[in-house]
């Protein structure tokens, strides 16, 4: 599988400065998938900004007020199929076109308070248990694994998310 995933916290797609600054990084990048997590719009300007990006393909869960959302776009050189929605994840297949090999994954935009994600971790052990092939899983987990991984916060390593990772021998890829 040869395909470019980008994940980006964008905490806001409503501002004028979002369109052209997105509009670089599809150019600098190339990804053939693009995920866009807190874009705080939905609805008509969700829409009207996917295509203004040039995504003929899109799947999103709504933004609830200026709170969450994720919005999965593709260009044709993958082919997607969600197999899961929920309010903090996306799980579907991804299929290259050109070779067509195929994986799971799952984009998350987990709750930023600690009791919102003690619900996701659930959800994703029982993903986990049936998957028995190639599965990534990226976005924003508004948690961290170590003290390291925040600069300027006395944030806490999560012990729900040290705790999957462990479990299910995922790797942090650093990012």
């Amino acid at each position: 599988m040869n395909i470019k995933l980008l994940s980006w916290n964008v905490q806001g797609c409503g501002d004028w400065r979002f369109l052209p600054a997105a509009r670089q990084v599809l150019r600098d990048y190339k990804p053939d998938l693009v995920v866009f997590v807190e874009p705080r719009v939905s609805g008509r300007k969700a829409d009207s900004v996917i295509a203004s990006l040039g995504f003929l393909n899109s799947h999103r869960v709504e933004a609830v007020g200026f709170s969450g959302g994720i919005w999965l776009a593709w260009y044709d050189s993958a082919t997607v199929h969600v197999l899961l929605n929920h309010f903090q994840f996306i799980h579907f297949r991804i299929t290259d076109k050109a070779t067509r090999n195929s994986a799971l994954a799952t984009t998350i935009y987990a709750s930023p308070s600690s009791t919102g994600r003690k619900q996701l971790w659930p959800h994703l052990r029982r993903l986990a248990a049936g998957i028995s092939v190639p599965w990534i899983l990226f976005g924003d987990f508004n948690a961290t694994l170590c003290s390291e991984d925040r600069r300027g916060c006395r944030q806490l390593p999560s012990k729900d998310f040290q705790h999957f990772v462990c479990d299910y021998g995922l790797r942090d890829l650093g990012y």
